[in-house]
């Protein structure tokens, strides 16, 4: 699915912005290092006064002379970008503090490997379509370097499970760190249920930083967000600034998608329709989904239809998650 020429130039615009704080930042390292290493401002020089010699020798050199010559010269240059790297070393930088610094090293921040649109563009358009940059501030908060399993209480019990909510917790933390690990050769699915206030969202939050990490393309959609794009795509809705269709492929074809609170949404015959359409196309591509929600299982199945709960079900790893509302712990 194309962008629009508006959209493309935003986007191509934001690499740009890149590209120049990384030069920015590569100007500001050498001064840095010229003034408090003289040294290597005489290395750097001895680099271009090989580099030159070389190319008036190279007008006049025959070919087996001119191939003793680069030869030469790339030893030559081998030779003085290992000193440089001592001596960065030897004044306590690391030995590529000079390198440039690229947001994403894979494409160098252009946003194409050869020909194909980066990983990193695939996601760029996924956030500017969804208007969900903003998520990237959130997972600076909400990541499993911030979670804290302490919030969970190691005596109140669940009955169902016999586990204490500090357990539960616990072994629903290692099932969605088995879930990075394992992106994307499982394909497999996850659905969060348990009241709100039970850390849900933010154990998403956590899953979508480290898969983002990686380079996997994750959209983040609340339920109602969800169905309005699929109901408005189902009708052909046309508006200015938005092609339905296109959102609808991203939902469909994103590596993680995360429906976050289903239930939230007004439950007709047409979104029961439109989830089911979204799981199964989405289970038969092998693209992984992860839910959560605030309903029991047995809601589940009467707001959704058995045939929707029997997927779930059939397909889907279940996370009880237990406790009492661990915001009121983050504020004691």
């Amino acid at each position: 699915m194309a962008l629009n020429n508006a959209q493309y130039a935003t986007i191509m615009r934001e690499y740009e912005e890149k590209r120049l704080q990384t030069r920015l930042l590569q100007d500001s390292r050498m001064n840095e290092i010229i003034r408090k290493i003289p040294e290597y401002k005489d290395l750097d020089n001895s680099s271009i006064d090989a580099s030159m010699e070389y190319a008036k020798s190279a007008l006049f050199d025959s070919p087996a002379d001119k191939e003793k010559s680069t030869e030469k010269l790339r030893l030559h240059l081998s030779q003085i970008a290992e000193q440089k790297k001592r001596l960065l070393i030897k004044h306590g930088y690391p030995a590529d503090y000079l390198d440039p610094v690229y947001t994403c090293p894979d494409c160098k921040d252009t946003g194409y490997i050869g020909t194909e649109k980066c990983h990193c563009f695939k996601q760029a358009i996924v956030d500017l379509l969804y208007t969900q940059s903003n998520i990237r501030d959130v997972l600076k908060k909400e990541n499993f370097d911030n979670f804290n399993i302490n919030y969970y209480s190691k005596t109140d019990i669940d009955p169902v499970t016999n586990l204490s909510a500090y357990d539960s917790m616990t072994g629903i933390c290692n099932i969605a760190r088995e879930f990075v690990a394992d992106f994307p050769s499982s394909a497999s699915n996850l659905l969060f249920l348990g009241k709100s206030g039970l850390g849900k969202t933010f154990l998403s939050h956590c899953i979508a930083d480290e898969l983002l990490k990686k380079g996997y393309t994750v959209l983040y959609l609340s339920a109602p967000q969800l169905f309005d794009i699929l109901k408005k795509n189902n009708f052909g809705e046309k508006d200015e600034d938005v092609d339905y269709n296109e959102l609808a492929h991203y939902v469909m074809n994103c590596d993680l998608l995360i429906i976050d609170d289903l239930g939230s949404e007004i439950v007709t015959e047409l979104t029961a329709s439109g989830f089911n359409i979204c799981i199964n196309e989405r289970l038969l591509k092998k693209h992984s989904t992860l839910i959560s929600t605030n309903l029991t299982p047995n809601e589940l199945n009467d707001v959704y239809g058995e045939r929707n709960f029997s997927r779930i079900v059939g397909f889907y790893r279940f996370c009880r998650f237990y406790g009492t509302d661990i915001r009121f712990a983050k504020k004691q």
